[in-house]
């Protein structure tokens, strides 16, 4: 009676389905970070993404540089756009510094840097102020916009394109067009986490709302929420948890941490996220290819489904091994060989994630 009754196979259900499929999702590019993560993942009912770098490819192209002042040619405004950026990890920074390189043009070295959190860069280079970054960066150091460079801005805004303005010694001198186009394959991943059972997706960017609105149009999501900031992120996760959700929240930087920690599982772009996102998050993507978060999802519920089985076949042998026993008609050795075999009926049936053919 003991030894049928020991729980060995109940012990087994858990882990060796967890470590079967973190191994699946291994061999696809998808490092989970631990077995609460994937249980969760199979739970999840609202997703919030991150725009720049999740939704959007994340290598965003300088499409246009407009000089805003007569003593300011393009070459110079883009030249001093750069020596702002030199130093920063930003998507939009990135293209600025590549497209100085692609038109070989020399970037001034600047004395220092002061990073503007959500707003842009404030920097000092051949004894000149430089402040690059949003219009209501200008706006809060009191730069004045002329109507035509808020003209241009409402413009390239409508076309999903992010501005940025350039001022130099209190005066705006250029503006900066860049374009960061959708991942091709993140409308119909959408379409497909809404019919699997995701209640909720909600967008969130740091861009002004008309370029959230193109980019949300885009894509057919229903609720963004523009112009924010790493706590605003944090808020919108909490919010849904509080009303009942169970939270999955996907981005790529410094400014996603935060969020990608208070989520009840984070998922870090891992080729062009940051190393903070990427440690912060409890699931990595390692290809960038969102089409993964439906084999995250599909990964989460398929163990969830092998760990009750599990159970239910290791109590089911268990309680039938003790009826058998307390009628008299187990033997030690049938007794041992029960016992055997529900814990590798067990693992066998764990292994079968392994083999897991995901959608």
């Amino acid at each position: 009676m003991l030894l049928i009754a020991c729980p060995c196979a109940v012990g087994l259900a858990t882990p060796t389905s967890i470590s079967a499929a973190i191994g699946n999702g291994a061999r696809r590019g998808i490092l989970i970070k631990g077995g609460s993560h994937l249980e969760q993942a199979g739970r999840v009912d609202a997703i919030v993404f991150d725009k720049t770098g999740t939704l959007t490819v994340g290598r965003p192209v300088v499409t246009n540089i407009i000089a805003m002042h007569k003593d300011w040619q393009p070459e110079q405004v883009l030249a001093y756009a750069a020596s702002s950026e030199i130093h920063s990890r930003h998507p939009l920074a990135e293209a600025v510094i590549r497209s100085t390189e692609e038109r070989h043009i020399t970037i001034p070295p600047h004395e220092e840097c002061e990073v503007l959190v959500g707003l842009g860069m404030r920097t000092w280079a051949d004894g000149r102020t430089l402040l690059l970054g949003s219009p209501s960066l200008l706006e809060s150091e009191n730069v004045t916009v002329s109507p035509d460079a808020a003209r241009w801005v409402d413009k390239l805004r409508r076309q999903a394109e992010t501005p940025l303005l350039l001022a130099v010694d209190g005066t705006l001198v250029g503006v900066i067009s860049l374009r960061d186009e959708v991942r091709p394959e993140a409308a119909e991943v959408l379409t497909k986490l809404r019919s699997n059972g995701i209640r909720r997706i909600v967008m969130l960017t740091g861009d002004h709302p008309e370029t959230a609105e193109a980019v949300a149009g885009e894509l057919g999501i229903e609720e963004w929420r523009a112009e924010v900031l790493p706590e605003d992120k944090l808020e919108v996760v909490r919010a849904l948890q509080e009303d009942g959700y169970v939270v999955g929240m996907v981005g790529d930087g410094v400014n996603d941490a935060p969020a990608l920690a208070a989520a009840d599982i984070g998922i870090a772009m891992g080729l062009a996220g940051t190393d903070v996102a990427v440690e912060t998050a409890d699931v990595a993507l390692a290809n960038d290819d969102l089409n993964r978060l439906l084999d995250v999802r599909d990964l989460g519920a398929r163990a969830v489904d092998v760990i009750r089985q599990n159970y239910g076949m290791s109590i089911a042998v268990n309680a039938a091994g003790l009826l058998i026993g307390a009628g008299g008609a187990l033997s030690p050795v049938l007794a041992a060989i029960l016992h055997n075999a529900s814990s590798v009926a067990v693992v066998a049936n764990s292994s079968r994630l392994i083999r897991y053919q995901l959608d």
